[in-house]
């Protein structure tokens, strides 16, 4: 069985991630290896999205098609985990 709710808000909180993390896309190379907490925002943040993952990709499947809104997206992968 495939816990909907769980995976609405591990992809809520994957986009809130994305958002964070996007505020520091801007930054070169040179700025983000002398500024130790600008590493550890970007390292952990990305960490915690990685650590998010599995939750939602409990099962293996491949999205290569377009998908037009969050309840057909969701619709798709509670269909496919369901396999």
């Amino acid at each position: 069985m495939v816990d909907k709710t769980l995976i609405l808000r591990k992809l809520s909180e994957l986009e809130q991630y994305l958002l964070q993390i996007n505020e520091f896309s801007d930054i070169t190379i040179a700025e983000y290896s002398s500024n130790w907490k600008t590493q550890r925002i970007v390292d952990r943040t990305l960490q915690m999205m990685i650590e998010t993952s599995p939750a939602i990709t409990g099962c293996q499947f491949d999205l290569n098609f377009p998908l037009r809104n969050s309840d057909q997206e969701l619709s798709v992968l509670c269909e496919l985990c369901e396999r």
